[in-house]
């Protein structure tokens, strides 16, 4: 059972608006708070808290819905390692690296939810879901105030609080976070009911100039006020002096100390009478370690002498470690790489049959060594065993026949002597799969050979079945056709082989008759469509041969 709720979800709200009042705002947030505090205090993470999922109903009161994906904060994983749930745009920076999440998750992307609706845009966002999910896990969040939609430092404080990269940095509860919006509003007003400044009649002062004697209990007050006034004079004759003084300071103009080594620098400054001292360290990939970015003071101003310049320099290049995704899937190998900051370069693709297809088999460079931010890493990905079209063996000698299926790699599991006239015994007369099969390395294939003279014919051990399904027309599925060959193996005297077509047309007996053990059938058989050949053998299932 579902409620109906009258009313629009907040997205729609936020479409139509673009921008919601400050007030509004919070009293959603504190809404929505309460709801998740109840749902926190049960065990319950929501984990896709986004405006598509918190509904305004027409009276203004704010139901959050769509519990899909919450799980309890009891559960050994709130999120599987390696998936990522929810909305990626309200995502936390734990959901994104496919970590564990607790309730602070939630009023992390309630701050995004915050972000959004006073300040008309989403505070990360990107050309992909990773992009995305990597600006969630790295890059600090904008201030939501701008021009066109001014917040309050409280607001303010509130949202970038709810957004702290470390959950131990947000709000301990929904409920703390709930209190702040509240309390936040009560703030703004108590400061805007200021006192109206008191107006004093002349009646109420000294009336009609009568001088007053001072007594003792006003003296103190009055000593306090000379004092006082004794102590500006003093510090306004200092701060005159010193203005004089600094009035009387020699100006120098400041040099361009912009791609100087710092110890250039500091000779430069030392020659002009200045000062340098590095307030700030930044990568760089064009510019060397130590040497000068920028400066706080543009190069050309005058100031005085023995000014502080404060200056930018370089780091170098900032260099990352390349991580190990061998044996990861390419997907994951992907995220690992942009996560660490380097970008994906060729991937080629190659054979092995020891690892599954789509899995990393080697990278360059290897793991473990540093590279510059933004540097290409290759991959190798498994395409899986090497197929290989299988040559045709009919008309050659067994010998022959064993060389050349070991030349590509592929095996001979089984040979069956069968009665052939006219061929010299030992020559391949059939082989399984038929000639041009692509198969894979290390495959097996089985043969028939003609028998030697007054060898019988023996019989296999097991039934052998061969033939291959392929278009009538080169290109046309619709029709399909197969020569197929069966060698009744050891067994009762007479047995029954049966061959069975199920098609599109239906299911139909091909072949029925009795046979000796050791004897070959071989028939061919059509079919329309899809095309399934059953061999039976005294009605066992012995082999079904699909397209």
């Amino acid at each position: 059972m579902m409620e109906y709720v009258e009313g629009e979800d907040l997205k729609t709200l936020l479409r139509r608006e673009h921008i919601l009042p400050e007030k509004r705002a919070r009293e959603i947030g504190a809404q929505v708070c309460e709801v998740l505090a109840y749902a926190h205090t049960q065990g319950i993470v929501h984990r896709d808290i986004k405006p598509q999922n918190i509904l305004l109903t027409v009276d203004g009161q704010v139901k959050v819905t769509d519990f899909g994906i919450a799980r309890a904060l009891a559960s050994a994983a709130i999120t599987e390692t390696g998936t990522v749930l929810g909305s990626v745009q309200y995502l936390s920076p734990e959901q994104a690296r496919g970590l564990g999440v607790g309730q602070s998750a939630d009023l992390y992307s309630l701050g995004v939810v915050l972000f959004e609706a006073v300040a008309g845009q989403l505070p990360f966002d990107g050309d992909s879901p990773i992009a995305i999910a990597l600006k969630h896990i790295h890059e600090p969040p904008p201030t939501p105030g701008h021009n066109d939609a001014p917040v309050s430092r409280e607001t303010e404080r509130i949202i970038l609080k709810a957004l702290a990269k470390d959950p131990r940095d947000r709000y301990r509860s929904a409920e703390e976070m709930r209190e702040d919006l509240i309390g936040a509003a009560t703030h703004w007003g108590e400061l805007s009911r200021v006192e109206d400044t008191k107006v004093v009649r002349r009646s109420d002062r000294a009336a009609g100039g009568r001088r007053w004697a001072v007594t003792p209990e006003q003296a103190g007050p009055l000593l306090v006020a000379v004092a006082g006034a004794v102590i500006v004079i003093v510090v306004a004759l200092l701060g005159w002096q010193a203005l004089v003084g600094y009035l009387n300071v020699p100006e120098v103009t400041v040099p361009d100390f912009v791609g100087k080594s710092l110890a250039d620098a500091q000779s430069r400054a030392r020659q002009d009478h200045l000062n340098v001292q590095v307030i700030q360290q930044s990568y760089s990939r064009t510019v060397p370690t130590g040497f000068v970015l920028g400066q706080d003071e543009p190069a050309g101003k005058v100031v005085k002498v023995n000014r502080v310049i404060g200056l930018t320099t370089s780091l170098g290049p900032e260099m990352v470690s390349v991580p190990d995704v061998r044996r990861r899937s390419l997907l994951d190998a992907r995220f690992m790489i942009e996560e660490a900051r380097l970008t994906v370069g060729e991937v080629r693709e190659a054979y092995d049959a020891s690892v599954p297809p789509g899995v990393v088999l080697s990278q360059d460079p290897a793991p473990g060594a540093l590279l510059q931010r933004g540097t290409a890493v290759y991959l190798r990905v498994n395409r899986g065993p090497e197929r290989v079209i299988l040559p045709d063996l009919v008309g050659q000698p067994l010998d022959e026949a064993r060389r050349m299926l070991n030349d590509i790699g592929v095996t001979l599991r089984q040979v069956t002597q069968v009665p052939r006239s006219g061929i010299p015994p030992g020559q391949v007369v059939e082989m399984a799969p038929r000639a041009g099969t692509q198969i894979r390395h290390g495959d097996a294939v089985t043969v028939m050979i003609a028998a030697t003279p007054g060898a019988g014919g023996a019989p296999p051990p097991q039934p052998i079945v061969t033939g291959t399904l392929t278009p009538v027309t080169p290109g046309d599925p619709g029709r399909k056709h197969a020569r197929i060959t069966v060698v009744v193996g050891e067994g009762a005297p007479r047995q029954v082989v049966k061959i069975v077509v199920v098609d599109a047309q239906g299911t139909r007996v091909a072949y029925e008759k009795a046979h000796a053990p050791g004897a070959t059938v071989s028939t061919q058989v059509d079919g329309s469509g899809y095309t399934i050949v059953q061999v039976y053998i005294d009605n066992r299932l012995i082999q079904e041969i699909r397209p």
